[in-house]
Order: C-alpha cells, then structure tokens, then sequence
C-alpha cells in the first residue's frame, strides 16, 4: 500500500498576555484535541471500509512561541 504523509500548520490565536504555565498548559490541550481528532479520523475510515489505514507515528516537534 502507499503512504501518504501530510503535514499541516496549527495555529492558536491567544489575547491577552499569558504565564508560561499557561503557554504550556495551552500546548497540552492543543496536543490532545489533535489525538482525538486523529482518531475520530481514523474511526471514520474504518466505518467507510478502509479498516487499514493507520495513522504514521507523530514526530515529536519542539514547541516554538513567538
């Protein structure tokens, strides 16, 4: 079977001035909000037959901030 690797950008607009301990509780929310939509995705592909897709192992990114 052939892989498909995608790769997309995540941005998270914040107002205000944050504490570090928020930046880094906000990278964990934004971290598992994407492990449920993969798998919600993945769920999804299996209900329309394609059982066999799996998703590629997420490469650890360090977190940047501007």
């Amino acid at each position: 079977m052939p892989t498909i690797t995608c790769h997309f950008p995540i941005t998270v607009r914040i107002t205000g001035t944050p504490s570090p301990a928020a930046l880094e509780h906000l990278g964990e929310v934004v971290q598992e909000a994407l492990v449920l939509r993969l798998r919600l995705a993945r769920a999804r592909l299996a209900a329309a037959g394609h059982p066999d897709v799996l998703p590629a192992q997420v490469a650890e990114h360090p977190r940047t901030w501007p």
